[in-house]
């Protein structure tokens, strides 16, 4: 179970590749700079889903690892050793929202690199431009495994060596549910699943994103979407599979950065353990 979570970060289709590989790319000051087209993934009213830049992450990552970019080919992907994605911060600009789409050509500037290496872990932070504007950043926290017992290794000493040493981001989520917190469920869907047949990560921002559609909160006025989403942070717990039925708990806050909507997803509305599948937040722009 362990190892085939791990196997996530590995996930390749052939729609990727070609997609990534028709487009401009190059490696400067151990830096990946490419573009992407987007077009495909503009919704109703030329707005953009939050989903995609990690979806986006994640084919960059898996982009950067079979083309042996930012030091991959210093790991040992194997049955005995793997990489996996602990946790995720995706951080929206404010010029994400005063773009036009439909009066844009359909390219983003990407670029990745390697930031904030601990002992066991490191940070991929990738970022995307649109004329040359910053518009959001990913922050991919990526953990060396054992695949047969679950736990941390250290990094290659190569991969150290060769990559700043810094104190990885950290960000506590919350798990205690407060009582009036909304609830909805939802099952697990063929389309949700990755070729490890576990749900895929960036799908996990759909959950939150619809169950948010379906509640009434305190400070929040209307749904999660049509707000101007300033950072989303997804910890990930445990896996699940089809047919698996989720409990999605929500509730917001009006914090001193903002307002925020908290989520806990769990299998049968249980905190423990197996049971607790992932923990979220979205900060707002707009109280």
């Amino acid at each position: 179970m362990i190892f085939a979570l791990c196997y996530t970060f590995l996930h390749f289709t052939h729609d990727i590749l070609q997609r990534l590989t028709t487009t401009r790319m190059f490696v400067k000051d151990r830096v990946y700079r490419g573009e992407i087209p987007y077009g495909m993934y503009l919704g109703r009213n030329y707005k953009i889903n939050p989903k995609v830049f990690v979806q986006w992450g994640q084919e960059t990552a898996e982009f950067l690892r079979m083309n042996n970019f930012c030091d991959y080919g210093l790991f040992e992907f194997s049955e005995s050793k793997t990489v996996f994605m602990r946790n995720i911060r995706l951080t929206l600009t404010e010029k994400l929202y005063e773009i036009s789409w439909s009066d844009k050509p359909y390219k983003l500037t990407v670029e990745a690199f390697n930031s904030n290496t601990g002992r066991t872990s490191f940070d991929l932070t990738i970022r995307w431009y649109f004329d040359g504007d910053l518009i959001a950043t990913l922050v991919r926290k990526m953990v060396y495994v054992s695949a047969t017992t679950g736990k941390p290794i250290e990094l290659p000493s190569e991969f150290i060596a060769s990559n700043p040493v810094k104190s990885n981001i950290r960000f506590s989520l919350i798990k205690d549910v407060p009582r009036s917190a909304a609830e909805t469920t939802m099952t697990v869907r063929p389309s949700d699943l990755d070729f490890n047949e576990h749900v895929g990560h960036p799908v996990y921002v759909d959950y939150l994103l619809d169950s948010a559609y379906h509640m009434k909160f305190q400070y929040l006025s209307s749904d999660l979407m049509s707000q101007r989403i300033r950072r989303i942070d997804i910890e990930y717990k445990f896996p699940v599979v089809l047919g698996r039925k989720l409990v999605v708990q929500s509730w917001d806050e009006d914090g001193e950065q903002g307002l925020e909507v908290n989520f806990v997803v769990s299998q049968l509305g249980q905190l423990v353990g197996k049971q607790l599948v992932c923990l979220g937040k979205f900060l707002l722009y707009d109280r």
